[in-house]
């Protein structure tokens, strides 16, 4: 649960206490400060939201409104004046000064909380997500911060990182407000994780953030990967579900399979060498990479950390091609090397079968055959084992039993050979 963090500015010690009992009232957070050195002081630390400042103070209460108001320039906190004084100029004068509110000091307690309460209210609608009504990334990221200077606990804290795959795909084949169920479906499933102490936001509209105990991190990460594979299939058709792909456009236009949406989750526990929020969310975005090939929800927990230097893998700029037109076999042979990719051709099952054992390549592009005669579906087993990437191209329309088979690319004959050339180079850049 995020607390907004509320700064009284009072020279009144009963006030100030008056104040932070009220705002405890409330459940957020309140820190007191007497001058403006001390507020400084907090204001350094914490990007407070609120700020509740008495005419108590020894400066004209306008004049250090004005002050206040500069000096969070960056991060304008809301800012309630509060006074003793009935004077319409001197409310008006707060007013101009930068105040957001003007309380005076002679009214209940009851009304005071009723109007505070109305504030937080107001500052908190305006700070979440409309579709999930979860807190948005300005909240997350000073959830992150504040967490980060609770040092003494920071060994007990995991920031989980969720990510749906495949989201904005499924947004293109089944409208925006598909897509928004799923987002919906997936905060409340988040939700029925949490307790009272654990924090969850957003930090991308189809992102979250979850600050919670590290002994329940893990668990956590398992059942949300477990649960949204058990409700994916509310979300698609039957047969989409059954090929566990979907399909944009027709036969006549390229298309690169994209699974069913999956649930990647990272988890990474700070520490003392933790310098700010951006290396938290830096480290959950390199950790989450792992969970890329997976195409099953899947989660990855950062445990030990080992310092030292390793050699960058090199990639596998490798591709067998299998392309029964001689003419246009070694035209993309040659286009290919031009690109820096090694490149080899075949012409015949048996040659490929030997082939793809000693070039040992990254990715195979193979042309599909004709209805009564194809070796695409031996070729599929063969590779789709291998985790290698397939692009089968065709002059044979039919996209979906090609993509069923195992493509990971369908090209329709005839097509631009630069277009093929770019897919090449996606797939070694992502091996």
């Amino acid at each position: 649960m995020y607390k907004l963090r509320v700064l009284i500015i009072s020279n009144r010690k009963e006030l100030s206490v008056k104040f932070k009992k009220i705002v405890e009232a409330l459940e957020q957070e309140p820190v007191i400060a007497s001058n403006l050195s001390d507020a400084l002081s907090v204001m350094q630390n914490d990007e407070v939201e609120f700020i509740i400042i008495s005419d108590t103070i020894k400066e004209k209460l306008s004049e250090f409104i004005k002050k206040i108001r500069i000096l969070t320039y960056n991060f304008r906190p809301i800012i309630i004046a509060v006074s003793k004084s009935s004077d319409m100029d001197d409310r008006i004068a707060s007013f101009e000064a930068g105040a957001d509110d003007f309380i005076g000091e002679e009214i209940s307690k009851q009304e005071f909380q009723a109007r505070l309460k109305a504030s937080f209210r107001r500052y908190i609608e305006g700070q979440i997500n409309p579709v999930t009504r979860i807190a948005n990334k300005s909240i997350t990221i000073k959830a992150i911060k504040k967490s980060l200077l609770n040092s003494d606990s920071l060994s007990q804290i995991s920031y989980l990182l969720i990510k749906i795959r495949g989201i904005n795909t499924y947004i293109k084949t089944h409208g925006e407000i598909a897509g928004e169920k799923v987002i919906q479906t997936l905060g409340a499933i988040i939700n029925t994780t949490l307790s009272k102490e654990d924090y969850l936001g957003h930090i991308s509209e189809d992102e979250f953030i979850i600050i919670t105990n590290s002994i329940k991190a893990e668990k956590t990460a398992s059942f949300l990967a477990f649960a949204f594979d058990n409700i994916l299939s509310k979300f698609y058709s039957a047969d989409e579900f059954e090929n566990n792909f979907t399909m944009q456009s027709g036969d006549d236009t390229n298309e690169e399979k994209e699974s069913l949406m999956h649930l990647s989750v990272a988890s990474f526990e700070a520490d003392e060498a933790t310098g700010n929020f951006r290396e938290v969310l830096n480290s959950l975005n390199e950790l989450i990479k792992l969970c890329d090939k997976s195409k099953n929800s899947t989660y990855i927990i950062d445990r030990v950390r080992l310092k030292g230097s390793v050699d960058a893998k090199k990639k596998n700029n490798k591709i067998l091609i299998y392309e029964p037109d001689e003419a246009l076999a070694c035209l993309l042979k040659n286009v290919c090397q031009l690109n820096n990719i090694e490149a080899e051709l075949v012409f015949s099952s048996e040659e490929f079968e030997i082939n793809y054992k000693t070039f040992k390549p990254s990715v195979v592009l193979v042309d599909w055959g004709n209805k009564d005669k194809s070796i695409g579906l031996e070729i599929a087993k063969k590779v789709s084992k291998d985790n290698i990437k397939l692009i089968f191209s065709s002059s044979y329309l039919n996209k979906k039993e090609i993509l069923k088979s195992g493509a990971d690319l369908y090209i329709p004959k005839p097509y631009e050979i630069d277009d093929v050339i770019l897919y090449i180079k996606k797939f070694i850049e992502r091996e």
